[in-house]
């Protein structure tokens, strides 16, 4: 007797790998969201700039805070705007001991691109052919 599964085998590893990616960008997109309301602005001078124009390679600029230094992620839109020794508005999340730049607009591409994608993994596609089989 042949049992009729739902979900193939490889259908339930892409369920379990797409959750779990889901489930870590909201935990950054909000662990982001938590430093921008908690942390304080302030202007620091840029003392390093790395911008590259190709999106595999990362853009960002450096500044120094007492003896230390700090590496911000910026896009190549962004990172053009501060050269050395110009002044950039960030933000401190001090329980991170983290600058980050403010975005004026969030990117949900992420969040919902990943959460469309979980959506149509859990549609049992081996159960429909199953019965477009038998139509």
């Amino acid at each position: 007797m042949m049992k009729n599964k739902i979900y193939s085998k490889n259908q339930i590893y892409a369920i379990i790998i797409l959750f779990f990616l889901f489930v870590y960008t909201l935990f950054s997109f909000f662990k982001y969201e938590n430093s921008i309301e908690n942390g304080v602005l302030v202007e620091k001078k840029v003392i390093c700039q790395t911008c590259r124009p190709y999106t595999k390679l990362s853009s960002g600029i450096m500044i120094k805070e007492g003896n230390k230094t700090y590496n911000i992620k910026l896009d190549y839109g962004n990172c053009i705007k501060y050269p050395v020794k110009s002044k950039i508005k960030v933000v401190y999340d001090k329980n991170r001991d983290i600058f980050i730049y403010p975005l004026k607009t969030p990117n949900y591409g992420k969040i919902y691109f990943l959460g469309i994608l979980l959506l149509f993994s859990l549609i049992p596609w081996s159960l429909i052919t199953n019965i477009l089989k038998k139509v």
